[in-house]
């Protein structure tokens, strides 16, 4: 399918992948929803690395921290789970990250899955994720 891992001309290059895939999981969504079972379905979409705020030069922005992760589906409490990073308070080019990824898993093993989430994540129990409802939650 390619790659997401662009350094130049990005928009040319991720905005149709990004297309792509809001109409995959879009496609996976009314799937499961016709088949009567998207509410025993979460998808977690996530990136395995973030990028830089700044410009590369070429059109592009180089691996960084902090990256998106959508998660998907009629049991997830919808909307921000997380905070917004600051931009003015950049550390060496990245953004701060200012949600742990394993909150995230936490969540899923935890909410959804209802398992120990002290069994499969080392460090393990996290603080819940911040959300700006004031819910600590990921799931309904």
């Amino acid at each position: 399918w390619g790659s997401f891992d662009t350094h130049g001309d990005q928009a040319a290059a991720m905005d149709p992948q990004i297309t792509t895939l809001s109409r995959a999981l879009a496609a996976f969504k009314n799937d499961l929803t016709a088949r009567g079972i998207e509410q025993r379905v979460a998808t977690v979409v996530f990136t395995e690395f973030g990028r830089r705020v700044g410009e590369n030069g070429s059109i592009g922005t180089d691996h960084g921290a902090g990256g998106p992760c959508f998660v998907m589906g009629s049991a997830v409490r919808g909307g921000m789970a997380g905070n917004h990073p600051n931009v003015a308070a950049l550390m060496n080019g990245n953004l701060g990250v200012t949600t742990d990824f394993r909150t995230v898993w936490q969540a899923v093993i935890g909410e959804w899955l209802g398992g120990d989430p002290t069994r499969v994540l080392p460090g393990a129990p996290f603080a819940g994720l911040s959300r700006p409802d004031g819910q600590t939650t990921l799931f309904k």
